[in-house]
Parts: C-alpha cells; sequence; structure tokens
C-alpha cells in the first residue's frame, strides 16, 4: 500500500498540463497550445482561458503583448495569442493577470507565471 499511493500521486501530477486557479464554485483553466508548459521567445502561441461559473464578458486580462483572437465558446473560454518578445517582457516570465467578481460582487484576481524559453 505504501509503494501504491506514491505512485497514484505521480500520476496524477504528470498528468495535469493545465494551470487552474480555483475560488469557491468559480473555475479558471490556461491551457499554453493545447498542452506546453511554456512559452518560447519569439514564437506565437495561443493562451485558452475556459472558466466555470465566471462572466467572460465581464472578465478582466492584462499581460504585455497580449491580443484576443476568437473562440469556438466565447461565453466558457477566451483565446489570447502571444509572441514574448525580450525587448517587451523584462525577465523570463510573462505574468498573465486575470480578474472577475464573485457571485457577492466581490473582485477576486490572480497571476499564472508562464516561464519563457529559447
Amino acid at each position: 500500500m505504501k509503494i501504491l499511493l506514491p505512485t497514484i500521486f505521480f500520476f496524477l501530477i504528470a498528468v495535469q498540463d493545465d494551470f487552474t486557479f480555483t475560488s469557491r464554485n468559480q473555475k479558471v483553466v490556461l491551457r499554453i497550445d493545447n498542452g506546453n508548459k511554456t512559452l518560447v521567445w519569439g514564437k506565437k502561441s495561443i493562451l485558452n482561458i475556459k472558466v466555470e461559473n465566471i462572466d467572460t464578458q465581464k472578465m478582466s486580462m492584462s499581460a504585455p503583448g497580449i491580443r484576443f483572437v476568437k473562440s469556438n465558446n466565447p461565453k466558457e473560454e477566451i483565446n489570447l495569442e502571444i509572441m514574448p518578445e525580450k525587448d517587451v517582457i523584462e525577465n523570463d516570465t510573462l505574468n498573465l493577470f486575470i480578474g472577475f467578481k464573485d457571485k457577492n460582487n466581490e473582485y477576486i484576481d490572480h497571476r499564472f507565471a508562464i516561464f519563457i524559453t529559447n
């Protein structure tokens, strides 16, 4: 039994390739190019943001160099395009800030830190 639990725990961590933020019954899941864990300097990538129990029309997002692109289901997801450039981003991390209001009209915010590689 002692061997089985660490194996199951490792498997669960190994298959998770999303950035996930949860606040009460609201959830934001960020995916990079269908599963990448990092961005690449000078390469265009799509950041797909899927939400649960959040009005995407009332969300805010900011990061240097992002551009909104059309999504298949705009009520449940947002697509952003980014091509990280060294003259725009100061270090090897893109900070994507998201914000939304919960059911009590309280503002919730979160920062996704996405590493950038060569």
